[in-house]
């Protein structure tokens, strides 16, 4: 029953995956599962914000995530996690399918001991479906071949929890890796299906705690000073310009951070680095309002870091003008956005749908309007002019530490602190330590070598400063994107160089053997072995196609086998047409047909002769000098010539040639060219000079020379 079962599943696999373009169907969230901070890490209709290793292909079909069995691979998030619940459904046509998920993982290519191993199938005896492998092993669950399962994992803290089913199967506590990507690895040949893949965020802060503004600080431009008038300077008395100061009046209203009165933003007391924002703002019906969040800002100034657009006409945006949503989500309802930063990477989730993806490759420097920023930074809440008001009903966040990832029953070192530390009532203030000065030194070295990097045009020059940025930081996302990129396009060089290589080789050898093949079938013709030349002269033409003595010898054997073709034609045919022809030449003999010409218009009118000659010749005299004409016409204005045209027999047919006559011959009212034969049908009508007209007609003769006419005429009378 499990062969039948595994056999009809990959043939639905097959089905899914065949006849060209993916299939798709949009994957969804319901409006409490968006408020309560659920997205998805997988759209149902594409790739996006997810990352391929290794040979195998992953697919979509049906909303569903597809590994085909080709070979073994692994697909990974572009974003990092700490805390969270993790669910989706998984199917296998094997329940001993070699599939695993995993959690909190580095940047490996495809992970083996990196992150929280979680396996999907039975493919492991000492591990089955649900283990933590090496920690937890999992009571049976034993997913069935060809069945949708739930997968759910929770992991918090330093606690991992799994359930199949809605069943815990597996618990475990390691503090080895802290956070990090999610991804699904299968093995050589197990084929694994993958949907409804969606997280929801644990053990959040929340920056705005619904009552007040505690951890928050108003900041606005600085003062622009008024320029004196006139009369001003005239006067000194008069006094200074004032300073033209309107603040930004922040406060909360029924649990709503409301900004009027700006411009000016609203920032948050303590800086971050690398984290997963979710912040809330009232629905959009209409295109109106301005509702942005800024990170990575700097302290104490206003519109400064990445600013991500919650806004009803392109909610999703990462200005200024450094990506723009794939897709515009609707807010008109609702309106959640969240934000995934990780170095130089950032992801935007409108709705739970993702629709914005940016890494910052440029170098790094303090304005993100023209350098990537990975330092920490303010989160603000900005009002751009005083005619705007803003609102915000939620904004809430879970660190994302560093390093990423981490191996199982190995310490974490001590992570890069996500946030600083805060003088009362002044800004963030973080603690110079000889690490924090290493590590800022790497970065400056990192943003020099990156610039180069991206200046540089040899790949092999490019490569080994992307991997020297790499070395220094190992999470600097577009230095690890740009090695692998080089990477892949001097595989690729090195792929071409050997494929020419290889090709010049194969034509040498293909010239070769064609020549040889060539010889053999020049030698089997001259021999008239003609079944031999045509194999041989096939091998040469598929090698050598172009070769003109290879043309040349087709066009021989092509007219040697045209010509033994009529010869056995003939020798088939010709017995057959000597007999038919015999037998019925004398049948043809008796139905010979006599030609004859008769007057219809002159002088002698009515009057008839026989054409009996093979040559009968027609002028106006009887004889000149020697020559005779076998029919005299007579006209009365004497236009028809001495020798005016000539009749001629051959095998039953009569053609008329014009000698050259000065008034010219015509056949049913055509001229006649001289010296040409014209033929001559039943019926057809002779015009001598246009004066005299003979008919031209055939009958059957009967041995005693008269016509059938005549007989019937005869046999009558007596």
């Amino acid at each position: 029953m499990s062969k039948y079962v595994n056999y009809v599943f990959l043939v639905i696999l097959v089905l899914a995956l065949a006849g060209g373009p993916a299939l798709g169907k949009e994957a969804s969230l319901t409006r409490a599962e968006i408020k309560d901070g659920w997205i998805l890490l997988f759209d149902g209709e594409s790739m996006f914000g997810l990352s391929q290793e290794g040979a195998v292909t992953w697919r979509i079909a049906d909303g569903s995530l597809l590994a085909d069995g080709s070979g073994a691979g692994y697909l990974r998030t572009n974003s990092a996690f700490s805390d969270f619940v993790l669910k989706m459904d998984v199917r296998m046509p094997s329940a001993g399918a070699d599939a695993a998920l995993y959690v909190r993982t580095g940047k490996d290519s495809v992970p083996t001991d990196n992150g929280y191993q979680i396996r999907i199938g039975d493919g492991n005896p000492n591990w089955p479906a649900g283990s933590i492998v090496p920690r937890s092993k999992s009571s049976p669950a034993h997913p069935q071949a060809g069945q949708w399962h739930s997968l759910e994992v929770d992991a918090e803290g330093d606690r991992l929890t799994v359930m199949i089913d809605q069943k815990t199967v597996a618990q475990a506590k390691d503090a080895s890796a802290r956070s990090g990507y999610i991804g699904l690895k299968v093995g050589p040949g197990a084929a694994l299906e993958v949907r409804n893949l969606k997280l929801k965020l644990l053990n959040t802060l929340a920056l705005f705690n619904g009552n007040d503004l505690t951890g928050w600080k108003t900041v606005t431009p600085p003062p622009r000073t008024e320029k004196p008038s006139k009369l001003k300077k005239l006067i000194p008395f008069a006094g200074g310009g004032k300073p033209n100061v309107k603040e930004s009046a922040w406060s909360v209203k029924s649990g709503t951070i409301h900004g009027e009165k700006g411009p000016g933003q609203l920032e948050t007391v303590s800086a971050y680095d690398d984290f997963v924002l979710q912040f809330a703002v009232p629905p959009s019906p209409r295109k109106q309002g301005h509702h942005t969040i800024y990170l990575r800002g700097d302290a104490g100034k206003v519109f400064t870091g990445y600013e991500i657009v919650l806004d009803a006409d392109r909610p999703g945006a990462i200005a200024p003008k450094l990506a723009a949503p794939r897709k515009i989500v609707s807010v008109a309802e609702l309106a959640v956005g969240t934000v995934a930063v990780s170095g130089r990477h950032l992801a935007v989730w409108v709705n739970g749908f993702p629709t914005t993806e940016f890494t910052d490759t440029r170098p790094e420097g303090a304005s993100t309007a023209q350098n990537a920023r990975t330092l920490t930074g303010a989160i603000a809440l900005p009002l751009h002019d005083s005619s705007a008001s803003a609102d915000y009903t939620e904004v809430r966040l879970t660190t994302v530490t560093r390093p990423l990832g981490g191996i199982m029953g190995k310490p974490l070192p001590p992570p890069t602190p996500a946030v600083a530390s805060v003088q009362p009532g002044g800004a963030p203030v973080v603690p110079v330590s000889p690490e924090a000065r290493q590590e800022a030194e790497n970065r400056k070295q990192s943003a020099r070598l990156m610039e180069a990097a991206l200046a540089t045009k040899n790949l092999e020059e490019q490569k080994n400063l992307y991997r020297r940025v790499v070395e220094l930081d190992p999470n600097n996302a577009a230095a690890v994107q740009g090695y692998k990129e080089a990477q892949e396009k001097l595989e690729k060089r090195a792929e071409e160089a050997q494929r020419q290589a290889n090709l010049q080789i194969q034509n040498q050898q293909n010239e070769s053997t064609g020549q040889a093949a060539l010889q053999k079938a020049e030698t089997a013709f001259v021999l008239g072995n003609l079944p031999a030349a045509e194999s041989q002269l096939a091998l040469a033409e598929r090698l050598a196609p172009n070769s003109p003595a290879v043309r040349e010898l087709r066009l021989k054997l092509d007219a040697v086998r045209a010509q033994n073709q009529r010869i056995r034609y003939l020798l088939f045919g010709g017995g057959f047409l000597a007999v038919g022809g015999l037998s019925s030449l004398g049948f043809i003999r008796l139905r010979k047909k006599h030609g004859f010409v008769q007057v219809v218009s002159g002088m002698d009118n009515g009057r008839r002769y026989n054409l009996d000659r093979e040559v009968v010749r027609i002028g106006a005299v009887a004889e000149d000098n020697g020559e005779k004409n076998d029919i005299i016409v007579r006209d009365v204005e004497h236009m028809v010539s001495r020798f005016h045209c000539e009749i001629h027999q051959d095998k039953g047919k009569f053609y008329l040639m014009d000698c050259n006559s000065a008034n010219g011959t015509r056949i049913d009212k055509r001229p006649v060219l001289p010296e040409q034969f014209t033929r001559l049908k039943n019926g057809s009508r002779i015009e001598l000079a246009s004066s005299i007209t003979l008919l031209f007609g055939l009958e059957r003769r009967r041995k005693n020379g008269s016509s059938d006419r005549q007989y019937t005429r005869q046999m009558s009378s007596g």
